[in-house]
């Protein structure tokens, strides 16, 4: 057991101002009260370390505690529904009822590790995992909000992941085909999340980005939030993707930088140039409408 993750889980208990306040830890793991009349949940050991990740040693403590914490969250997330069906088999449609896709830009605050993506989209700029309908980024209860689910969580609370996997699956195809189909209808629309499945989870569609390209080999997309995006950046002032995405709050953060979209890769362009100073530089036209001229 790495002293990492040891000082992770107390400084969960220390901080947290819910029930893993009461988190007690023993030699197999961590017991979280349930409530009275509720024996406590046992996480063993092994499962915080999957929660922590590979990299549980490198990261910033508070991000590994971020990690921890949303994993016993979720445990005792799932132990509730349990517990309010009338039998197992119940519990289970109704957990799987919950899952959701959800696409992260690779380096996101809130990203679970790198054993939670299922996949990877082409191009090193968006990861595709679970998520869980029912909860926030952190585990905790929002009926409103969508949120990450690593697998291990399911298969700890005896879930079947495959066909959690299945359900994703099928949720983003359709998401993403009634998406295409708003984006044909008005292809100068901006990007916008349907039903539980943000701008980036969308994009990890090979469905929507076909759509996307509309004909075309490569398209640029302007991603600052999880909700919002923007195509042909010719029309954007180029301080407007790094201004935006500086501005929103950093769970609610897309792609700090441009991405290039192909029908297999979401690429972010690298970074360099002074794009504020670029933006200032670049005269006024004349006349709305009309190109500006730059001159020699």
């Amino acid at each position: 057991m790495s002293t990492a993750l040891r000082r992770a889980v107390l400084a969960v208990t220390l901080l947290d101002s819910g029930s893993l306040s009461e988190v007690e830890t023993l030699d197999i793991g961590v017991l979280i009260p349930r409530g009275p009349g509720a024996w406590p949940l046992c996480v063993p050991w092994r499962e915080l370390v999957a929660a922590g990740g590979d990299d549980a040693e490198t990261i910033a403590p508070a991000a590994l505690q971020r990690r921890v914490a949303r994993w016993m969250r979720l445990r005792l997330h799932i132990e509730a529904l349990f517990g309010l069906a009338d039998s197992r088999d119940s519990a289970h449609s109704k957990v799987l009822s919950l899952v959701r896709p959800r696409g992260v830009p690779v380096g996101h605050p809130a990203h679970p590790g790198s054993a939670w993506p299922r996949a990877r989209v082409l191009g090193g700029a968006l990861d595709l995992g679970l998520a869980m309908r029912g909860v926030d980024d952190d585990g905790r209860p929002d009926p409103e909000l969508t949120g990450l689910l690593p697998q291990g969580v399911l298969a700890a609370a005896g879930i079947d992941t495959a066909d959690a996997c299945a359900r994703a699956d099928r949720y983003l195809a359709d998401m993403a085909q009634l998406a295409a189909e708003r984006l044909l209808r008005d292809p100068s629309a901006v990007l916008r999340p349907l039903g539980d499945a943000d701008v980036p989870t969308l994009l990890a569609s090979h469905r929507y980005r076909e759509v996307l390209l509309d004909g075309q080999g490569m398209r640029s997309a302007a991603i600052p939030t999880l909700r919002r995006g923007w195509l042909d950046l010719g029309r954007l002032d180029p301080a407007f993707v790094p201004a935006a995405a500086a501005l929103t709050d950093p769970d609610e953060r897309g792609f700090p930088r441009p991405v290039l979209v192909t029908a297999d890769e979401v690429t972010l362009v690298r970074e360099g140039g002074n794009i504020v100073r670029q933006s200032l530089a670049d005269p006024v036209p004349d006349k709305q409408h009309r190109p500006i001229s730059r001159g020699a």
